[in-house]
């Protein structure tokens, strides 16, 4: 039953994706496309021809990385960084969460006396961080999509991995969206680098302040910073329409949709299938008819569960570690190396390249994957079963 569930709904993703045409991104862009052939994808990322592509993609994250420096600089000139804890290194999400929290209790966070409370105010009416929050409110799982997808393409040229069909076309897919959305949001951080907004802040926050400080009760005071916050949010709704992410996000919308999905069916059977893998951290949560399983049963019931979830989500780094890990006991290294080397490759080793792991403290995993690598071949399958990389 699961497994018929988790073959319809790529079938239902296959023909969602199907509407889109040509080898192009959802931004227009040169792309993978998503009704690519397998050989087709392997010979673009393996192609001199095509560098052009693959180092666009690669530096996309260097780009963002950029320009979020840059934005996080322009916060600690305004001051905003003073209301974060100085022995940590800063980020944009602490500044966010200062947000969140002043946004939670606007009369708490800008009643008090001193200048916390006035810099809270500030950010509450910076509304280009605001927006910058809404641009970038998926930034780390669209460059976790983009390495994670870029590294397994990259293992099937010049590596073990072996990839089917349905699963070149559900990466590409994956790598066409988030290098889309990744490009909305480098233009949007260009964008919204201008500044002359600060006398407008500054007007905004000294509204807040006064208003929190009022002398009137604390009813009233409440009910004038809920409508001065509304205007505020009603100018960001505006301004956020007119963003090359929020513009993407719109058209993009079944894609997103079909994204979310995958995670949604894929992740539940994943963690079932480290429930049943008997030296997981979590094999002592399975059911006690399942700890009353056999060792080999109990890897045959996880790796089962792992390839229900790989065929919806073929990047899920603990589903591909179950695979290997219990194939490897059940079947050997013919049917193991390819999910080994997919499991290495996500982690960012390559078994040829020693410069990828020589400077790294592996943790068990990963030597456990890597020794397998590079063990020789000991003849076929102990059993007459297909290998795995011809499902």
């Amino acid at each position: 039953m699961l497994l018929q569930r988790a073959l319809a709904l790529v079938a239902l993703s296959a023909l969602a994706l199907a509407r889109q045409d040509g080898a192009v991104a959802p931004d227009g862009r040169r792309g993978f496309g998503s009704r690519v052939q397998l050989s087709e994808l392997l010979a673009t990322v393996r192609s001199p021809r095509d560098r052009t592509l693959l180092a666009e993609l690669d530096g996309l994250p260097s780009e963002l990385s950029v320009l979020v420096a840059s934005t996080l600089e322009r916060y600690r000139e305004r001051g905003y960084l003073a209301l974060l804890d100085p022995a940590r290194e800063p980020s944009l999400a602490d500044v966010e969460r200062e947000l969140d929290g002043a946004l939670s209790d606007p009369l708490a966070a800008f009643s008090s006396a001193g200048r916390s409370a006035e810099l809270r105010a500030e950010v509450a009416s910076d509304v280009r961080l605001r927006l910058r929050r809404r641009v970038l409110s998926s930034l780390e799982l669209e460059l976790s999509e983009l390495r994670r997808a870029l590294a397994v393409l990259r293992g099937a040229t010049e590596g073990f991995v072996l990839l089917t069909q349905d699963e070149a076309m559900n990466i590409a897919a994956r790598v066409d969206l988030a290098a889309s959305l990744l490009r909305a949001m480098r233009n949007d951080l260009r964008a919204l680098r201008q500044g002359g907004d600060e006398a407008e802040i500054a007007r905004r926050a000294q509204s807040l302040t006064a208003l929190a400080r009022a002398s009137e009760g604390e009813h009233v005071r409440r009910a004038g910073l809920a409508r001065e916050l509304e205007l505020t949010a009603s100018v960001e709704s505006a301004m956020e329409g007119s963003t090359f992410t929020a513009r993407l996000r719109k058209s993009c919308v079944e894609l997103l949709d079909w994204r979310t999905r995958l995670f949604e069916e894929s992740v539940p059977l994943r963690d079932e299938a480290l429930v049943w893998l008997p030296d997981s951290a979590v094999a002592a949560q399975a059911p006690r008819d399942v700890q009353r399983l056999s060792r080999s049963e109990r890897m045959r019931g996880a790796r089962l569960r792992a390839q229900q979830a790989l065929a919806i989500d073929p990047l899920d780094l603990d589903a591909i570690w179950t695979l290997a890990h219990a194939t490897d006991f059940l079947f050997g290294l013919v049917e193991s190396r390819p999910w080994y080397d997919r499991f290495l490759a996500l982690r960012g080793i390559r078994s040829h390249d020693h410069r990828t792991y020589a400077e790294r403290k592996l943790d068990v995993r990963e030597r456990e994957a890597l020794d397998a690598l590079q063990r020789g071949l000991y003849g076929g399958p102990r059993t007459a079963d297909p290998p795995l990389g011809q499902r």
